[in-house]
C-alpha cells in the first residue's frame, strides 16, 4: 500500500497522488465520513507511509475534487445519444425555498443484464436543476431541456407527485412513445394508505401511540417508546408504527407469561408494563391485519425492485403474494396485482424489462443531504449537490485523472454562479449579524459588584 501511494502519478497541478485522492474521495462518499474528517485521515495516511501529517489534503481541497468529479460526470454523460434510456426523477427538498430537480438515467439493456436491484454505480446523473417553483409546466420545460442534451427517453419512472405527473403528461404530448411508469414503493404505500387513512381505528391507534410516547419518554421504560409519526409522506412510514405495536404486544404477552430473561425481569415489572402498554390489547386483531397489509406492500416492492416491469413480473408477483383469507388483505392483493399488470402492459413490446423502483434516487438524495451537512448550513441547498453526481462514479486512477483534467475549478465556479443562489446560511449570517460597535445593543454590560 505504501509503495502504491508513494509511486502513483500526481494529480496535474498538485503534489497529491491520484491513489491518495481517490482513496479520500471514496472515504467521503462510501465511508459516510465528513470532508474535514477525511482531510485528517489523509494526513494520517501520509504520516503512516513516511511523510508528514500536513502533506494530506485540506477539507477545501477534498471538496474541490469532489465537486469537479461530480460536475464532470454531469456534463459528460456516457452514451448520450442512446434511445433506450429510462429516466428516474424526483425532487430533493432542502431548507429554504430552493429545491433540486434530480434526473437519473440507465439504459434498459443494461438494467436487464444486472439481474438485481439498481445501485448507485449503475446510473448516470443526467440533471441537477435547482428551482424555486415546480409545477407541470416547469417540469415539462426541464424535461425538454434534458432531452435536447441526451435524447428522448424510452420511459420515465417517478413517484407520480402532482407536479411530476403533470409534467410527464405534457412531455408525452410531444413524445407519445415515451412510457410513464409509477414507482412501486409509492404505489404500494398509497394503496395501503387508501385503506388505513380512512379508518377511525387507525387514527385512534396513532393518537394512542403519541400519548404513550409522552408517558414513556422520561420513565424507566423509555426504550419502549413508540416511533414518532412522520409529518411528510406519512403513507410511506406506516410500517414502523405498526411494527412497533406488534412487537410491543408480543413483549406484553411475554411479560404476562413470565417468559423473560433474568435481566428483563428486573427491568420489566408486570404492573408497570401493563399500565403503559396494556391499551394495545384492544388493537390486537387490527394490528394483525395491518401487519399483513404492510407485508403485501413489501413483498410487491421486492418483486418489482428485482424484476422491473415486464411480461414476467405479474407471474412472479402472484407467486410471491399468494392469497389471503382476510378480506382486507385479499382486496389489497387483487388491486395491487391489477395495477402492476397495468404498468407492465405499458412496457409491452419492449425487448428488456424496465425499472420499476425509484429507491436508487431516494438513496442518492439521502446521501446528497448527508454531504450537504446540517450544522453549518441547516441543509440549505448549496453547490454540494454536485456530490450526488460524484456518488455514481466508479473510481479508478484513469477515470479520476480524466475527470480532473476535463473539469477545472473554474468550471465548477461558473456552474455554481449560474445555478446556485446564496443559501439560507448566507442570509442568516447577513441578517442576524452582531450589532455594530457603538450601538446600544453592542454596549458591554457593567458587571454588578456585590456590596457584602
Amino acid at each position: 500500500m505504501e509503495d502504491k501511494l508513494l509511486d502513483a502519478p500526481k494529480i496535474p497541478g498538485s503534489n497529491f497522488s491520484i491513489e491518495l485522492v481517490m482513496l479520500v474521495l471514496r472515504i467521503v462518499i462510501e465511508g459516510a465520513v465528513s470532508m474535514r474528517a477525511a482531510s485528517r485521515i489523509s494526513g494520517l495516511i501520509c504520516e503512516f507511509i513516511g511523510g508528514h501529517r500536513f502533506d494530506g489534503l485540506t477539507h477545501a481541497t477534498v471538496q474541490n475534487y469532489l465537486l469537479r468529479v461530480g460536475l464532470d460526470q454531469l456534463i459528460n454523460v456516457t452514451d448520450a445519444s442512446c434511445s433506450d434510456r429510462v429516466w428516474i426523477m424526483d425532487h430533493m427538498i432542502a431548507a429554504g425555498s430552493l429545491k433540486c430537480f434530480v434526473v437519473l438515467g440507465i439504459r434498459a439493456e443494461k438494467f436487464a443484464e444486472l439481474e438485481r436491484p439498481l445501485q448507485h454505480g449503475d446510473v448516470d446523473v443526467l440533471a441537477l436543476i435547482p428551482t424555486e417553483i415546480s409545477n407541470g409546466a416547469v417540469v415539462n420545460d426541464q424535461l425538454k431541456e434534458i432531452s435536447g442534451r441526451v435524447g428522448v427517453p424510452l420511459a420515465i419512472l417517478n413517484d407520480c407527485g402532482s407536479d411530476l405527473k403533470k409534467g410527464v403528461e405534457l412531455f408525452q404530448r410531444d413524445h407519445p412513445k415515451t412510457i410513464s411508469l409509477y414507482d412501486i414503493v409509492h404505489l404500494a404505500c398509497r394503496l395501503i394508505w387508501k385503506r388505513l387513512g380512512k379508518e377511525d381505528r387507525f387514527s385512534q391507534y396513532r393518537q394512542a401511540c403519541c400519548q404513550c410516547a409522552n408517558k414513556l419518554r422520561q420513565s424507566s421504560l423509555a426504550h419502549l417508546k413508540p416511533p414518532r409519526p412522520k409529518t411528510k409522506a406519512r403513507h410511506m412510514n406506516l410500517d414502523a408504527e405498526i411494527r412497533w405495536g406488534r412487537r410491543a404486544l408480543w413483549l406484553l404477552d411475554r411479560v404476562r407469561s413470565g417468559n423473560l430473561t433474568a435481566r428483563q425481569q428486573e427491568r420489566l415489572k408486570l404492573q408497570n408494563v401493563e399500565a403503559q402498554l396494556g391499551w394495545l390489547e384492544e388493537y390486537r386483531e387490527e394490528l394483525g391485519i395491518w401487519t399483513q397489509l404492510c407485508e403485501v406492500g413489501q413483498a410487491s416492492s421486492t418483486v418489482v425492485r428485482r424484476w422491473g416491469y415486464s411480461g414476467k413480473t405479474v407471474g412472479y408477483l402472484k407467486a410471491a403474494l399468494g392469497t389471503s383469507e382476510i378480506p382486507e388483505v385479499q382486496d389489497l392483493i387483487t388491486e395491487l396485482t391489477l395495477v402492476v399488470e397495468q404498468q407492465c402492459a405499458r412496457c409491452e413490446g419492449q425487448a428488456s424489462p424496465l425499472p420499476g423502483s425509484s429507491e436508487v434516487i431516494e438513496s442518492l438524495i439521502g446521501k446528497g443531504k448527508r454531504l450537504l451537512g446540517t450544522s453549518q448550513n441547516n441543509n440549505s441547498l448549496t453547490g454540494q449537490i454536485l456530490s450526488i453526481a460524484a456518488s455514481t462514479v466508479k473510481f479508478s486512477a484513469t477515470t479520476l485523472a480524466e475527470s480532473l483534467r476535463r473539469c477545472r475549478i473554474g468550471h465548477v465556479q461558473a456552474w455554481l454562479k449560474d445555478k446556485i443562489q446564496p443559501g439560507i446560511h448566507v442570509a442568516r449570517r447577513e441578517d442576524l449579524s452582531d450589532p455594530e460597535v457603538g450601538t446600544k445593543l453592542a454596549q458591554p454590560q457593567i458587571t454588578a459588584t456585590p456590596t457584602f
